[in-house]
């Protein structure tokens, strides 16, 4: 692999310490840029946003709430909206608690599931591997939680929410990029200064590797018929895309936390069977 090119993960390991952890935002975890703000939200604050977006929303049909009837608030001590892995994006899916064929607590515990990914860190690889997870997993809570009259708009919740975790990582890689860039320029290295530049261009025009390997490991996900073998899949490209050996351990193994993790939510979704 060569050291120029700019889609490497020699480009990535070149960012300083702390935004290289920032650049694992897939989850709203926590990040090093102004105005990201950790939210703990309070049970009178859950009450209000979800009554304003009752209000607001279309009543296109008299039964659209009924069929929601096992739900209403989850409970205060939520994990999805007190754990801080998960509280800035809870926002997001109030409106899955009031279209919920189950309880707000059910509801809330498998949205917080969802949206947690494992501990470890890892290059971007592993980060493309989290969010297709995230997306597998949510596309699982629409199918199992959401009534059939609502599935198409949760499910379009769902994707918006996947593009912008795509987005925040692309800005973050520009971020750390652009520092390094900086520094690049400052020891008088102008070679590799041109190759971070050549690597933020790319992240604009949705050419950079990083960006490709996402695209893949979403499409193993998109399909959550597909589930048994979505592991298969992500373990057989490790093999064909990777060569050395401490990278083929390490992210063979994240594959295995991300199984792990796959089985553990799905046994604990309520089936009703």
């Amino acid at each position: 692999m060569s050291v120029k090119d700019v889609g490497s993960a020699a480009s990535i390991r070149a960012m300083p310490a702390a935004r290289q952890d920032t650049a694992r935002v897939l989850t709203g975890v926590k990040t090093d840029l102004p105005g990201s703000v950790e939210v703990s939200l309070s049970q009178e604050a859950i009450s209000q946003a979800s009554a304003r977006r009752v209000d607001h929303e279309p009543e296109s049909s008299e039964n659209s709430l009924s069929s929601a009837s096992t739900a209403s608030e989850p409970g205060l001590a939520s994990n999805f909206f007190s754990d801080p892995a998960t509280a800035n994006d809870a926002p997001r899916f109030l409106s899955f608690l009031q279209h919920a064929t189950v309880a707000a607590d059910d509801m809330a515990d498998a949205l917080h599931q969802a949206l947690i990914s494992p501990a470890e860190k890892g290059d971007y690889t592993t980060n493309a591997m989290d969010l297709a997870l995230t997306q597998g997993k949510l596309n699982r809570v629409v199918e199992t939680y959401v009534p059939a009259d609502y599935q198409q708009q949760a499910s379009d919740v769902v994707a918006q929410f996947i593009d912008e975790k795509a987005t925040q990582a692309d800005q973050l890689a520009k971020v750390a990029l652009s520092q390094a860039t900086r520094l690049a320029q400052s020891l008088g290295n102008r070679e590799q200064a041109r190759h971070h530049q050549d690597a933020i261009a790319q992240l604009t025009d949705g050419t950079h590797s990083s960006q490709a390997v996402r695209r893949e490991m979403l499409g193993i996900t998109a399909n959550s018929a597909d589930s048994d073998s979505w592991f298969s899949s992500l373990s057989n490209w490790v093999n064909e895309n990777r060569f050395l050996p401490y990278t083929i351990e390490s992210e063979t193994r994240h594959v295995a936390a991300l199984q792990t993790q796959w089985q553990a939510f799905v046994g604990s979704l309520k089936t009703g069977d």
